[in-house]
């Protein structure tokens, strides 16, 4: 379908802004739906008209959706600490069925939803993994994937009575852009600044944010009412990344790695520190699942169905060192605002 407008949520977050400035580059106009006290750094000097909203707040959205053609409904809480529990299922769960009925009402063409990998259910040890595994919050991995499991049956209910949604599924998202500082360019920004002395032998698949954006603009046009598209980019090793991000740091990448079982034993704390210590864990359960992964991530869907392609990871890595250093406003060049949960 073409459009000529669109609604964001979430879009001061790292996908929000490059989605953002993707939709300015090919000529759309761009309303962005900007929480109270967020941090809008990332949207300074583009073109875009700011709504003041909350996605926990229905009343809200309405001047955001108000006739527009397509809502991306980016806003969501990414968090693999024990401690925002309750905000990863309010703002993922309930905030996706108040933009839900907020489209509806306003009449919009067409709902573009970003789920998630992890609320697929998954294979077993040596299997694929694709669409056609659905959404079970029951089965799904970790609080965040529970919840986008739900939001995402969410939307597919309101399919089933009438509304045009598409959903996609980016693996985990890296890149420039990242003004507030996603777990991936946290790493980056501790390696600019003093290095990282130990990793954890796993892998992952890793997308660049750049391709997930223009994916969501592939899902509009192209995507098929009521289906989901994984949007992946390559798989990397733990060893790998921080290997590249030493290189281009001038430093010795980290000589000790732990193996998975024993990262999962320490990981196992995490939540008994979290509550003593009020402070997030960077090992955590969670965490460890996601490096532990040994099954094949497989996205042809997105690629023969919507034309998707993705670019190579270690660009996307150097690409995304290359932001930090040179841009005067990353969280590296600039005070992050006061920590708070992860964003898409």
């Amino acid at each position: 379908m073409e459009f000529q407008s669109a609604a964001v949520t979430g879009a001061t977050g790292h996908l929000g802004n490059v989605l953002v400035r993707e939709l300015l580059r090919r000529g759309k106009r761009v309303r962005a739906l900007v929480e109270p006290g967020d941090d809008g750094r990332s949207l300074e000097g583009l073109d875009v008209e700011g709504v003041r909203g909350d996605v926990l707040r229905p009343e809200t959205l309405p001047a955001a959706f108000g006739g527009v053609d397509v809502v991306f409904h980016l806003a969501g809480v990414v968090s693999i600490s024990s401690l925002d529990v309750e905000r990863v299922r309010t703002v993922n769960v309930d905030g996706t069925r108040n933009v839900v009925e907020a489209v509806r009402r306003a009449g919009v063409r067409r709902l573009v939803y970003t789920s998630s990998i992890h609320a697929f259910t998954e294979p077993g040890r040596g299997g694929v993994l694709t669409e056609a595994a659905g959404y079970d919050p029951t089965l799904a991995p970790g609080d965040y994937g529970k919840a986008k499991a739900e939001a995402s049956r969410i939307v597919l209910e309101a399919v089933r009575g009438g509304l045009d949604a598409v959903i996609v599924n980016p693996v985990a998202v890296l890149g420039p852009h990242d003004y507030l500082l996603s777990e991936m360019g946290e790493l980056i920004r501790m390696f600019a600044r003093s290095g990282v002395p130990a990793g954890v032998d796993g892998r992952y698949d890793f997308v660049d944010v750049r391709d997930v954006a223009a994916g969501h603009l592939l899902a509009v046009e192209r995507g098929r009412t009521g289906e989901s598209y994984l949007l992946s980019g390559a798989r990397m090793t733990v060893r790998e990344v921080m290997r590249i991000l030493a290189e281009e740091a001038g430093r010795r990448p980290p000589r000790v790695f732990l193996p998975l079982p024993v990262a999962a034993g320490i990981a196992a704390f995490a939540p008994v520190f979290e509550k003593v210590t009020g402070r997030r864990a960077l090992l955590t359960p969670y965490s460890v699942h996601t490096i532990s992964i040994d099954f094949e991530i497989r996205d042809r869907k997105a690629r023969e169905e919507l034309g998707y392609v993705s670019m190579p990871v270690e660009r996307s890595l150097r690409d995304a060192w290359a932001w930090m250093k040179s841009d005067p406003a990353s969280p590296l060049n600039r005070p992050l605002p006061p920590r708070r949960p992860g964003r898409v």
